[in-house]
C-alpha cells in the first residue's frame, strides 16, 4: 500500500519522505546501497525523473550520497543526524522511527504583543494564531512549543482541526498554502521553572534547551515565531558549515 500523499506536495518530496522514513526506521543501514532508479520508479509508481529529483533533494539534505559509477548510498547516521532543515516535529519524529504526539494547552487567535509583533513584522495588537502545546515522542513528553502564526485576514482554525491534524505545518499547508522556506534560530540553555516543570512532568531546575525560531516564507516574510523548550531526552542536532577564514 502506498503511503498517504499530502495534497499539493510535489511527488519527489513525497517519495523522498518515504525513503527518508525507511532509513530513519533502520530498514536501510549506513552506507547501504539504495535500490536502483528503475526499481524505485516501479515500486512507488512514479517516473524516473521523479526518482532523480527525490535523490537530488535527499543528497542536498545529507541523507544519502552518490558514488559515481557505483550507485547511491545511505549517509552515515552522524551525517544525517547533524544536518538540520525546516522539518515539522512530526517529520522529525518519523525520521527517527518514533511517533509524534501532542497535548494542546491553548489554541486560538490572540493579539500580538509588542515583542512578537516586532519579530513577525506586524503591528502590536494585530491578530495572530497561537498554538501552545506539549510535544511527545512515543507518548513521552519531550518539550513545549508555543507558536504564533500570521494568517490571512479572516482565516480560522478550530481546536478540533489542530487535534485531528497532528502536524500543524501540514494543516496550515493544506488550508493556506503555508510553505516555510527557511528559519532563523537562537539556541540557549535554561532551567525549568515551576510551570514548565509541571507541564513536562519534571522537577523545577531541570536543564532545558531553549530554541527561538522565526520561520520565513519563500518571499522571506516572517510567518511564524515559536518558542521551544526541550528536555534532554530529545536530541536537537544541527550542522554548522565554515565560511572560511580564521
Amino acid at each position: 500500500m502506498k503511503d498517504t500523499e499530502t495534497p499539493g506536495q510535489p511527488r519527489y518530496k513525497w517519495l523522498a519522505n518515504i525513503i527518508g522514513s525507511t532509513i530513519g526506521k533502520g530498514m536501510l543501514s549506513d552506507n547501504q546501497a539504495l535500490p536502483s532508479e528503475r526499481e524505485l520508479a516501479e515500486r512507488y509508481d512514479v517516473s524516473r525523473d521523479t526518482v532523480r529529483k527525490a535523490v537530488r533533494y535527499m543528497e542536498e539534505r545529507g541523507i544519502i550520497y552518490s558514488d559515481h559509477g557505483r550507485g547511491t548510498f545511505v549517509a552515515p547516521a552522524i551525517v544525517r543526524d547533524t544536518t538540520r532543515f525546516i522539518d515539522s516535529f512530526s517529520q522529525d519524529a518519523d525520521s527517527r522511527g518514533s511517533i509524534a504526539g501532542q497535548q494542546l494547552l491553548s489554541v486560538g487567535m490572540v493579539p500580538a504583543s509588542m515583542a512578537i509583533a516586532g519579530l513577525l513584522n506586524v503591528k502590536a495588537g494585530d491578530p495572530l494564531f497561537r498554538v501552545h502545546r506539549i510535544r511527545t515522542m512515543d507518548n513521552v513528553a519531550v518539550g513545549l512549543h508555543d507558536a504564533y502564526f500570521t494568517l490571512p485576514v479572516g482565516a480560522k482554525i478550530s481546536r478540533s482541526q489542530v487535534e485531528r491534524a497532528g502536524s500543524l505545518y501540514k494543516l496550515l499547508g493544506e488550508k493556506f498554502n503555508f510553505s516555510p522556506a527557511e528559519a532563523v534560530e537562537n539556541l540557549s540553555a535554561a532551567t525549568a521553572e515551576f510551570e514548565d516543570a509541571r507541564l513536562l512532568g519534571t522537577e523545577v531546575g531541570t536543564p532545558l534547551l531553549v530554541c527561538e525560531r522565526i520561520t520565513l516564507s519563500d518571499r522571506r516574510q516572517p510567518v511564524e515565531y515559536c518558542l521551544m523548550k526541550y528536555l534532554s531526552n530529545y536530541r536537537y542536532k544541527t550542522r554548522i558549515a565554515m565560511r572560511g577564514g580564521d
